[in-house]
């Protein structure tokens, strides 16, 4: 075995030593001095997309360091990057540089600094701890091309915005560059500090990551201003680093899928709708129903989740204690044509453009004259059956009751950003009034009721207080352990009498109702409370 490594010693010096001396044949090459026949070669050392920005033009990519480097095959270069590099790196760099030509390299320590290396510190597009890697999406190998989220939607914008360091060489007759030769560098990396600005602002986005990272196994988090539909965070679990997006190719939870704009069964959270479309039709709060835990539709009999029954309920009632059966006697009453009117007032028959080319899934809902079908209207009523959208438009929809009926289109583009830093803001749709202001604060005192003494009380904030909706929409699927899956939801607004924010928070494939949903709503509008986001 000793013989073996020292053998193998020999071979390795034995073949440096020939490196050295052709390395040292070509600087007295007659060839490197006859000025007739050189020529140059140009090398990009890195590049550098435009940057990304959050709505207080922070940067939310190129936010990393590591150094990029050219080099060329002198004695003392080749000698640093035998002991700087690891062996398989060294064979492939020392295979590269025998030829001649300059080569790059990129790493997140510095090399040293020796004849025949020119380094250069550069940003790094993405860090381990970015943030929003479902809304940035991520580059291609090129380097360069945005491949799907804002990278993909912005590209041509991006990439105007992009540039780079360049490393010209002399070179010989041979096209090797010249040890000693003339060396120009180019450096505009300062192009790609235009970009564009987004809505997300980096201090929630990454309270969220925290805070439901811990708790959403698979799930999403929505946040925006209910006064601008402005988005201020937007995060799914399981995320992703965009790095290194090897690691989580075969992955089974799927971290690539941005459950945020994935539509799901909606549930209970629906019947914000359903109620609306009830007040706006001139149904009274003191209408009653009896909820006796079952109601029969045609031949079938849907139950309510209270199997001996809530008794006689009126409408403040009902929300609060979200009885499937008094919502399908209400809808009952109100018919399926106001219930389709206010679904689409409230932006369910279109997708949501948050930018351009960046939308949710279009929401799913039967038509006016399907909802005239009794079976339908009634699973509807409670937000089951062929009724599914994303938590974006949950979010929507509850922006709307926040604001006395006024809808906002939900945004994620703030506008462009310039090289020195000035913001050109994006057009924005004008919003519109939906529904009375009588029918939308009735609904929000409703929402305040379900977490101070209803079926919500768990998303009950420290300070404030807060309104909202819970939500359990069976899936008919069925887990490993034999359970049926459900979609666990919780949306609403804080604080409560002076609404700054709305939240929703939705956890996938539930094997059990009201998991987690609530609870992380409350932690979130602790933390929000305690990074001085809101006021009381």
């Amino acid at each position: 075995m000793q013989k073996r490594s020292v053998a193998l010693l020999a071979a390795v010096l034995f073949a440096l030593s020939g490196i050295m001396v052709k390395l040292m044949q070509l600087t007295r090459d007659p060839l490197s001095e006859a000025s007739g026949t050189r020529s140059t070669v140009t090398v990009t050392v890195a590049q550098k997309r435009g940057t990304i920005y959050d709505r207080h033009l922070e940067p939310l990519t190129n936010t990393g360091t590591e150094y990029a480097a050219s080099v060329i095959a002198t004695p003392e270069a080749m000698a640093a990057l035998r002991d700087a590099l690891s062996p398989s790196e060294w064979e492939r760099v020392c295979e590269s540089l025998q030829s001649g030509k300059p080569v790059t390299l990129t790493s997140d320590t510095p090399l040293p600094l020796v004849n025949g290396i020119r380094q250069f510190t550069v940003a790094q597009r993405y860090t381990n701890d970015a943030l929003a890697a479902h809304v940035i999406g991520y580059i291609g190998d090129d380097g360069i091309t945005g491949v799907c989220g804002m990278e993909q939607a912005f590209d041509e914008e991006l990439q105007a915005a992009s540039g780079s360091i360049t490393v010209n060489y002399q070179t010989d007759g041979r096209g090797s560059a010249l040890i000693g030769g003339d060396v120009q560098v180019s450096n505009t990396l300062f192009k790609a500090d235009a970009g564009i600005a987004l809505t997300l602002d980096s201090r929630v986005q990454r309270m969220v990551e925290t805070v439901a990272g811990g708790s959403l196994s698979k799930g999403a988090v929505v946040i925006l201003d209910p006064d601008t539909g402005d988005i201020l965070a937007l995060a799914s679990f399981p995320g992703f680093r965009q790095n290194d997006l090897a690691s989580y190719l075969d992955r089974e939870d799927s971290p690539f899928f941005n459950r945020a704009l994935a539509s799901y069964n909606c549930g209970s959270v629906f019947k914000t709708v359903s109620t609306l479309a009830a007040l706006e039709s001139g149904i009274p709060l003191t209408q009653s129903f009896t909820c006796a835990g079952a109601l029969s539709v045609g031949e079938n009999r849907i139950k309510c989740h209270h199997i001996l029954g809530h008794g006689l309920l009126d409408m403040c009632g009902g929300f609060a204690k979200s009885c499937n059966p008094y919502y399908i006697q209400l809808m009952r009453l109100t018919g399926g044509a106001p219930l389709y009117r206010m679904a689409c007032l409230l932006g369910f028959d279109s997708p949501i453009v948050l930018a351009k080319g960046y939308t949710t899934v279009r929401a799913t809902i039967p038509d006016e004259q399907t909802l005239s079908q009794e079976s339908v209207l009634a699973n509807v009523s409670f937000g089951q059956g062929d009724l599914l959208a994303s938590p974006v438009y949950i979010a929507q929809m509850t922006a709307c009751v926040v604001n006395g009926g006024i809808f906002y289109r939900p945004n994620l583009y703030r506008g462009a950003v310039d090289i020195v830093g000035n913001l050109t803001p994006a057009d924005s749709d004008p919003p519109v009034q939906v529904c009375s202001p009588t029918s939308a604060n009735i609904v929000k005192d409703m929402m305040i009721a379900v977490v101070e003494n209803g079926t919500g009380t768990a998303a009950q904030p420290t300070i404030g207080g807060a309104g909202g909706k819970t939500g359990t929409a069976q899936t008919g699927w069925v887990g490993q352990d034999g359970k049926t899956m459900v979609q666990n939801w919780f949306t609403g607004f804080y604080p409560a009498e002076d609404p700054q924010v709305v939240i929703t928070v939705l956890v996938e494939d539930s094997g059990r109702t009201g998991e987690g949903t609530a609870s992380v709503f409350a932690e979130l509008c602790d933390q929000l409370y305690r990074m001085g986001y809101v006021r009381k």
